[in-house]
């Protein structure tokens, strides 16, 4: 992997607004084969169906699945136009709320990589809730700052497996609020936030074990 320093105030989480209003879709697929799809370990040769799962009629240029995006053309276009790194497409037949088949989408697979999230250098900040305050990781930063340059990236693999994060450049993010895309958030690496305990035992620092 090419060494490029992050700069994690232009680097993003992206990820599905947590609302049921806007057009949500799902791909046709088993857990295992839409992780290995998001994460271009497999490209398929046969057509994946996706299908309307809830929300309104009308999908957005951009739709979360859970697992891969599905975007429209002309974002693929404006992709494409900017040079953007670190994706591919699949071919899809996307279904409506009706059944109908909604043209001009493609799935996304994410192929740029960076190293898993290193949480002994995150600040640890208190929320309080009714039980009491809990810590949480403050900043996701990339274990030995090594990421390949891509505009739409993952995590590699540790000894414990990988996670389906899903990380854009400012490049990337530009591109979507251009578009007025609003059913996908974007959370600046400085400033995500996770409870502790939902980190798995291994990922965290030692004190916090």
């Amino acid at each position: 992997m090419s060494p490029y320093l992050p700069d994690y105030d232009k680097l993003y989480e992206c990820s599905d607004v947590h609302s049921t209003r806007p057009f949500k879709a799902g791909i046709k697929a088993d857990f295992e084969y839409s992780c290995a799809l998001l994460r271009g370990a497999i490209k398929p040769s046969e057509i994946i169906e996706v299908r309307h799962m809830r929300g309104t009629y009308t999908p957005a240029l951009a739709i979360h699945t859970g697992f891969s995006l599905l975007l429209h053309d002309s974002i693929i276009e404006a992709f494409i136009e900017n040079q953007i790194t670190g994706w591919e497409t699949f071919r899809i037949t996307f279904y409506g709320k009706n059944d109908e088949i909604i043209p001009n989408y493609s799935g996304v697979s994410i192929t740029g990589r960076c190293n898993p999230l290193d949480y002994s250098r995150s600040e640890i900040v208190y929320k309080e809730y009714p039980g009491g305050h809990f810590p949480r990781f403050k900043g996701s930063y990339f274990k030995d700052d090594i990421w390949d340059g891509t505009d739409l990236f993952m995590e590699n693999p540790d000894k414990r497996g990988y996670t389906l994060n899903q990380y854009v450049s400012e490049r990337v993010k530009n591109i979507f609020d251009n578009n007025k895309i609003k059913n996908l958030e974007f959370m600046n690496l400085t400033e995500t936030e996770i409870d502790v305990m939902m980190i798995a035992i291994e990922r965290r620092p030692e004190h916090l074990r």
